[in-house]
């Protein structure tokens, strides 16, 4: 089992199985420093996978796949924001009210462009496309795992790196952590506090459909109805985890993913039900979160 979990095949796997759920976390993660609970990114990254994969498919071009999961992925969160916002409803229950309503909007658009309700294998998406790195590519282990990844595995990286950028180095990073950790203080100070929610939102939009095109152009050849299966709750959780940190978030996401792809991989490995290892995802989700909430009591306590 060591040598399954160690191999290159393993490694490679886990990053490409993790990669929507970093996405997510990276999205709640800019979302929760401004203060914003942003439970929709479930439903934001299921209507960016749909738009991916269709304007994928009619244009015939992947760049404008990912600039439509994207913009969808944005107006979620807008209007995410703007009911939270502007016409003061509850922050969850909008959020759960936008998740219901991705998953009846998306069944609608697949019948009114295809004919279909269940998935767009009849249109298959135009897929993004993978890189090898000259040279690098070759090193044992690490090659094949750094330097022969799909291009979002790329963006990924750049991503983590500029939002890390963002928030420790610049006035707009500042000013999302002022107000998500004390709005009135913030206000007092002369920031908008709307105006920095909704960039904060529009950034985490972004990273939901992201996460979203990898699902409908990398992950599979098409969209499915559900396909999504708690990647964004599983990336909030991440999230809370990594305690805001960019770099540990991520980890902690990947960590969720290399769990996921055990259970699927070692199902040849392992003289185990496969039932008893599809449970593992959700078990790590919940024992992380118990460890997270302990840490958090903890420290409450010890201040």
């Amino acid at each position: 089992m060591l040598k399954f979990i160690f191999s290159e095949t393993f490694l490679a796997a886990s990053i490409s199985f993790a990669l929507p759920i970093i996405f997510a976390a990276l999205a709640a993660l800019i979302s929760n420093k401004a203060g914003t609970i942003n439970i929709n990114i479930e439903g934001s990254m299921s209507l960016a996978a749909l738009a991916g994969a269709l304007t994928s498919h009619f244009t015939k071009s992947w760049q404008l796949g990912i600039l439509a999961a994207i913009l969808v992925g944005v107006v979620m969160s807008l209007v995410m924001g703007l009911s939270s916002l502007r016409l003061k409803t509850d922050g969850i229950l909008s959020g759960i009210a936008l998740n219901t309503m991705a998953t009846g909007l998306a069944v609608v658009v697949l019948y009114e462009v295809l004919g279909v309700q269940g998935d767009t294998s009849l249109a298959p998406s135009t897929m993004i496309p993978s890189l090898d790195i000259p040279f690098l590519a070759s090193i044992p282990v690490i090659g094949k795992v750094l330097f022969s990844q799909n291009l979002m595995f790329y963006i990924l990286l750049v991503s983590v790196t500029l939002l890390w950028l963002l928030l420790e180095k610049t006035s707009i990073g500042a000013h999302i952590k002022a107000v998500g950790y004390n709005p009135q203080a913030a206000q007092a100070a002369g920031i908008a506090i709307n105006k920095v929610k909704l960039q904060a939102l529009i950034l985490c939009g972004a990273l939901a459909g992201l996460g979203g095109a990898y699902l409908s152009m990398v992950y599979l050849s098409y969209y499915s109805v559900g396909m999504v299966a708690g990647r964004g709750f599983i990336g909030i959780a991440a999230e809370a985890i990594g305690a805001g940190n960019p770099l540990a978030t991520a980890l902690f996401a990947w960590l969720f993913g290399a769990v996921d792809y055990f259970a699927v991989g070692a199902q040849s490995v392992l003289n185990v039900p496969y039932e008893l290892l599809n449970t593992l995802p959700n078990l790590m989700t919940v024992l992380a979160l118990i460890f997270y909430g302990l840490k958090k009591r903890k420290n409450e306590i010890a201040s």
